[in-house]
């Protein structure tokens, strides 16, 4: 057996190609072989033969040679050693000792269609993908044209029925209007004498609560400030001092509703007259109307003209920042009554500020103020009702509940002072 080993062994050395047998050795060691051996050889020699791959052997299998035999090694495992390659290139190199024979398909040691597959999967999924995207996105477009295309021919067919009807519409009226002048002379005095407008009643007196003060024997002048048209024309602003202002200075406006001061210290007055005079007491007002040309110094010359209980004048305020709101009480500076003045104005800003809640910012004696100065021969008071360029001050002075909550406090103030 040691003979025949060896055989084999220096068989192994001449084969080439990784253990491919030559055939030269194959008739030699059949005849070296005893005949009663000759079925074992057979054989394990097909097996060998069954172990080679038919394409050639491995470049990565070892053929130099040695003394030890050649190990066995499974087919499945040298696939897995081997690094992958094109099945073409390997169909095509034959194996060196062996005939070249087709390509079947996958065998072992070289990849097959499976492989191919795999190789080829990740640029199959990239242009899959690349596909999907592109379809994906006409398919958006062309949702979206249709979409815009119906809604500009809903809205053409929308504008073009409104068209229709205002058309026919305008015709109707038209007709209508043409039947209507092709009337009758009876029927057209007719129609004057029914369009004519009836004359504007007397308003009634404005009813007031109950249980304010008794002002029986009191003489108010009301001034309301400002009118509509300024009069840029100086006067004196006082006897006792120098200097000039305009005859009658332009009113602030509202922020928010754009009202001129003048209008709103009217409708102010107006309302304090009434009810002052539901209570007893005698009102005279400067002016009544907001078409007029009266200056300051006028205004006050009325006053002392009709020696009043208290000259009351009305006017709003304005400030830079359009937080600032709240009432205020001007004095003369000088006069007949310029110690007890500021007190008193005091008492007015705060009976105000009780029934509206506008903060009171105090009283302040001056003498910039011609229909103050002028006046100062009488109990004068310049109320300054609020900030027309604060939103919430201007809309409470435009408000009629607000304006009378005003005149209550004036009336209170009045049945505290006294009479002449």
């Amino acid at each position: 057996m040691n003979g025949e080993d060896d055989k084999l062994n220096h068989g192994a050395e001449r084969t080439p190609n990784g253990g491919v047998p030559d055939l030269s050795d194959l008739m030699n060691r059949d005849k070296a072989v005893p005949e009663q051996n000759q079925a074992l050889d057979l054989s394990s020699l097909m097996s060998e033969i069954r172990r080679v791959p038919s394409s050639g052997a491995p470049k990565s299998l070892n053929t130099s040679p040695s003394n030890e035999p050649p190990k066995a090694t499974p087919a499945r495992e040298n696939v897995q050693t081997e690094p992958r390659r094109p099945a073409a290139a390997a169909s095509t190199r034959p194996t060196q000792g062996a005939p070249v024979r087709p390509s079947q398909g996958a065998g072992p040691g070289r990849p097959g269609n499976n492989t191919r597959r795999r190789l080829k999967d990740p640029k199959l999924e990239a242009r899959r993908r690349l596909v999907s995207i592109c379809l994906a996105t006409t398919i958006i477009l062309v949702i979206a044209a249709i979409g815009t295309g119906i809604f500009f021919a809903v809205s053409h067919f929308t504008s073009k029925s409104k068209d229709t009807s205002n058309t026919s519409t305008s015709v109707t009226s038209l007709t209508t209007l043409s039947q209507t002048t092709t009337t009758s002379p009876e029927s057209e005095s007719t129609t004057t004498e029914e369009t004519t407008p009836a004359p504007t009643p007397t308003p009634a007196a404005t009813p007031f609560p109950a249980g304010g003060p008794a002002l029986a024997g009191y003489k108010v002048v009301i001034d309301p400030g400002h009118q509509a048209e300024a009069s840029k024309e100086p006067e004196v602003m006082s006897s006792s001092m120098g200097g000039s202002k305009d005859r009658s200075a332009q009113g602030f406006i509202g922020t928010v509703t754009g009202r001129d001061e003048s209008e709103i210290n009217l409708e102010t007055a107006l309302l304090l007259k009434d009810y002052l005079e539901s209570l007893g007491c005698e009102v005279f007002l400067t002016r009544e109307t907001n078409d007029v040309d009266i200056s300051n110094k006028e205004r006050a010359e009325f006053a002392v003209e009709h020696d009043p209980d208290l000259f009351i004048r009305l006017y709003c305020n304005a400030a830079n920042d359009s937080k600032t709101s709240g009432c205020e009480v001007i004095v003369p500076s000088s006069g007949k009554y310029a110690q007890q003045l500021p007190s008193w104005g005091e008492t007015l800003g705060k009976m105000i500020e009780t029934k509206t809640g506008c903060a009171f910012a105090g009283c302040k004696a001056s003498g910039n103020y011609t229909g103050l100065n002028w006046a100062s021969s009488v109990p004068s008071f310049m109320v300054r009702m609020g900030y027309l360029t604060n939103s919430d001050d201007e809309t409470r002075l435009q408000d009629a509940n607000e304006q009378f909550k005003i005149c209550q406090a004036i009336a209170e103030f009045v049945a505290t002072m006294q009479k002449h």
